[in-house]
């Protein structure tokens, strides 16, 4: 289980003391936006650097938490939510605005991974995005069973009240560092190397907690990207959200095929194209070789 409850809202850091210009959250939306973007010519560079210091993984995380908090209420999205109780379709307009919204949800999880000493995401901001995203892959496909509950559920919650856990786990936050930050991300770089070497094909299923790895790794560097602009980051970013675009168009399928019952999304076994594995082996390869100071 990759949640966990977070009883008592006591951080060790005062939020109100960090506070990011619109121009940075714009940019980390726009970020957001392309994290999944494939750049086929961009490659990785030739050494992966562990050089942040404490207050920079903190910063990464801050910046996302604000993102988060300015856009959670947002009116429009609660619109959407209310339509989608008697309706599959949205507009143009309004997929985009839940696009903006759910991906803020993601974002903040990610955050929450990568920079909290914990390394998972609260309960409720996990089950409320997993949600979210269920939502979307059914008005995607047209499926009013799962779209309908699902919109009355979070229509009749989506109010100051009946987020006020959701809120309430977002103001506990319990700093990494750096040995903490690395450890993390070569542990789940080694889960998935080693499936790439002992299993011929995969489920859907751990496909997808894959891409959820290398999507989260993609936001990461995105978002330092962001804070600490350098033709490093944006070059290592460029080439996640390339592994990352790849598996999300690749999973889209998988998942049309789960909806439509043309293969079981937790049982049925496929070979992962080998473009996508062996970028994955290449990333997975070069962090873990290049992290070995940390152990």
């Amino acid at each position: 289980m990759n949640f966990k409850f977070f009883t008592k809202p006591q951080n060790i850091i005062q939020f109100e003391g960090f506070h990011f210009s619109r121009f940075q959250c714009d940019q980390l939306y726009e970020m957001i936006l392309v994290d999944d973007e494939i750049h086929l010519n961009v490659s990785l560079p030739d050494k992966l650097v562990f050089d942040y210091t404490q207050d920079q993984l903190i910063d990464g995380f801050m910046i996302s938490r604000q993102l988060w908090v300015e856009g959670v209420m947002e009116p429009a999205f609660m619109n959407i939510l209310h339509s989608l109780r008697y309706s599959c379709h949205l507009s143009k307009e309004n997929k985009a605005v839940y696009k903006k919204v759910r991906a803020k949800f993601k974002h903040l999880c990610y955050a929450y991974r990568a920079f909290d000493e914990r390394h998972c995401r609260p309960y409720w901001l996990g089950k409320m995005t997993g949600l979210l995203g269920k939502l979307q892959d059914g008005f995607k496909n047209r499926k009013s069973l799962i779209v309908k509950p699902r919109a009355v559920f979070l229509d009749y919650i989506w109010h100051e009240k009946g987020l006020y856990l959701l809120k309430r786990e977002v103001n506990c936050f319990f700093p990494c560092n750096l040995k903490s930050f690395v450890k993390y991300f070569r542990k789940r770089l080694e889960i998935i190397k080693k499936e790439l070497e002992t299993h011929v094909t995969i489920t859907a299923h751990e496909f997808h907690n894959m891409r959820k790895t290398i999507s989260m790794i993609a936001a990461t560097y995105g978002t330092f990207d962001v804070l600490f602009p350098s033709d490093y980051h944006h070059q290592t970013f460029q080439y996640l959200s390339t592994i990352n675009g790849m598996m999300g168009d690749y999973h889209d399928e998988l998942v049309e095929k789960k909806l439509n019952k043309i293969q079981n999304y937790y049982f049925d076994r496929f070979m992962i194209p080998e473009e996508i594995k062996n970028r994955l082996n290449t990333f997975a390869g070069r962090f873990i070789d290049d992290s070995n100071d940390f152990y």
